[in-house]
């Protein structure tokens, strides 16, 4: 889909983000960079197929979130480390991939999950502050399809492990998820 048509599918020509907004827009922007390259690094995945096809999946609407955060936060307003962001995704994306299918799956849960619950904050904010309802039907949609992605990779899960190294990864996941939202807000 060219850039005219998914932004007007997501209905975001006429956006305009409220000031108060823009630091969880800029994490936004900063999050969608490193989920396409999260997916980047997995398509290189030549050992699993399974890997490349959930990267398949998935990216094409990693690239119209980006393009979507991208029209709504002015140049000025970005991250200024976007480098990092994408080099910090590609290495999570090629680190998940070299433990397998399994461990995988496992981390875009882990990172979904994360970006479900930040999406729904800012959700929860714009219902509260009654601002901007097209903005909040944009932020819902994108939650809904990161939610979706959350769900694939969850069914391809045999069973959750209960490994100590798979808890304490999941949790760097969390936790690392966490420390780039707060600096991509600042920064």
């Amino acid at each position: 889909m060219n850039s005219e048509a998914v932004l007007t599918d997501y209905s975001a020509y006429s956006l305009t983000v409220p000031k108060s907004l823009m630091p969880w827009m800029r994490s936004n922007h900063a999050g969608e960079t490193g989920a396409v390259w999260i997916y980047k690094a997995a398509s290189l995945a030549l050992w699993s197929s399974s890997i490349r096809q959930m990267a398949t999946e998935h990216i094409d609407t990693e690239h119209e979130h980006l393009l979507v955060m991208t029209h709504l936060v002015p140049a000025n307003e970005r991250s200024k480390l976007i480098v990092v962001w994408r080099i910090m995704g590609f290495g999570l994306g090629l680190f998940a991939t070299l433990f397998g299918y399994t461990f995988f799956c496992l981390t875009i849960s882990a990172v979904e999950t994360f970006v479900e619950q930040h999406y729904n904050e800012q959700i929860d904010h714009i219902i509260k502050t009654q601002q901007s309802p097209s903005l909040l039907a944009l932020i819902q949609r994108c939650c809904a399809e990161e939610t979706q992605h959350k769900l694939d990779a969850e069914c391809y899960l045999k069973s959750p492990s209960d490994s100590v190294w798979v808890r304490v990864w999941l949790n760097l996941v969390k936790v690392g998820s966490s420390i780039a939202v707060q600096v991509a807000k600042k920064i």
